[in-house]
């Protein structure tokens, strides 16, 4: 059964080529769908379109410039990533209703965090680097080598990724303490304490943890006086965004060995460029900005968020995973 009466045009900006079915689905709802991958075919697929649909990664500012010149007709945009802090500083068009995908790869990124985390007391980089060097390095790693079980982990950020996380933590008996705005109680997480406690956590952390959402408000979250809090025997790991953090801080930090190490997903720059100090770090553990990749049906699971918010904007029903309301 359709939608409505007259078909609804939805623009579809992404390079991956994923969501095959996706056609066939809205067809069937009375919506038709046109593609695009390239600058130009996104302009002219944006005119008369009403929603778009597209990834953070791919909101440039040569991209933000196209959908505001041709996206006149725009009223609401889907994006396929959580994150869109890309869009936002590139530029959105204004009256937009735009929401995100929160929870969809949490599953993922959370198991990233527990890979980097044991990683790193594992002492991964060192028994990779004896192996290039085919040296048995048992009786000089094995001492030096930890666990996660009975680890403090203080949790920046208590969303669906934070939750996720503090989930599979207590599959490793470790104790969990989240940072959050959020009152509790929460599956998982032993204690909440509000984010002006930070620094007082940090000084508790096995591992401080960054998995909140980036804005001004937690811009440089991890900075030097919090960064310095921390135990010489603690760790940082980051794979929400680089701009939580006081890079030149977390890099003296690492230099000096005022903390053991780093778990590093994502960079203030992106790519990293070369000649960075995180580069050639021994203590730190580094992946480009891939913690939500791996294998999972999930094309399946965007369109079913996107069909039911487009049966919900149909019907003028509150949208889920609004991050910025639709103004006239």
């Amino acid at each position: 059964m359709s939608l409505r009466g007259d078909a609804m045009k939805i623009v579809l900006f992404e390079s991956r080529n994923r969501f095959g079915a996706l056609e066939d689905e809205l067809g069937a709802l009375g919506a038709s769908l046109v593609r695009a991958r390239a600058p130009e075919a996104l302009g002219k697929a944006l005119a008369g379109a009403e929603v778009l649909v597209t990834t953070n990664r791919l909101y440039t500012p040569e991209h933000a410039a196209v959908i505001r010149a041709h996206g006149k007709n725009l009223k609401w945009i889907q994006f396929i990533t959580s994150g869109i802090d890309n869009a936002v500083a590139s530029g959105l068009p204004s009256g937009v209703a735009v929401t995100n995908s929160a929870g969809l790869r949490a599953f993922a990124v959370a198991e990233h965090a527990i890979a980097l985390m044991l990683g790193l007391v594992r002492r991964l980089r060192a028994t990779e680097k004896a192996r290039g060097e085919q040296f048995w390095a048992r009786d000089a790693i094995a001492p030096t080598m930890e666990n996660l079980s009975g680890k403090h982990l203080v949790l920046v950020g208590l969303g669906a990724i934070g939750q996720e996380i503090a989930r599979k933590a207590k599959v490793f008996d470790m104790q969990v303490t989240g940072i959050s705005r959020a009152s509790g109680p929460i599956a998982h997480v032993d204690r909440i304490r509000p984010r002006g406690e930070l620094r007082a956590a940090a000084e508790e952390a096995d591992f401080l943890l960054l998995s909140v959402i980036y804005d001004e408000s937690t811009d440089k979250i991890l900075s030097r006086a919090v960064i310095d809090a921390m135990k010489p025997a603690a760790y940082v790991v980051n794979i929400a965004r680089g701009q939580l953090v006081d890079e030149a801080a977390l890099i003296e930090a690492l230099k000096a060995k005022k903390i053991a190490g780093a778990g590093i997903d994502v960079t203030v720059s992106e790519p990293l460029p070369a000649g960075h100090p995180f580069w050639a770090m021994p203590n730190v553990l580094l992946t480009p900005h891939l913690g939500g990749a791996g294998n999972s049906d999930e094309g399946a699971a965007f369109t079913k968020i996107l069909l039911d918010n487009l049966r919900r904007w149909v019907a003028k029903e509150p949208l889920k995973n609004v991050v910025i309301e639709r103004t006239p």
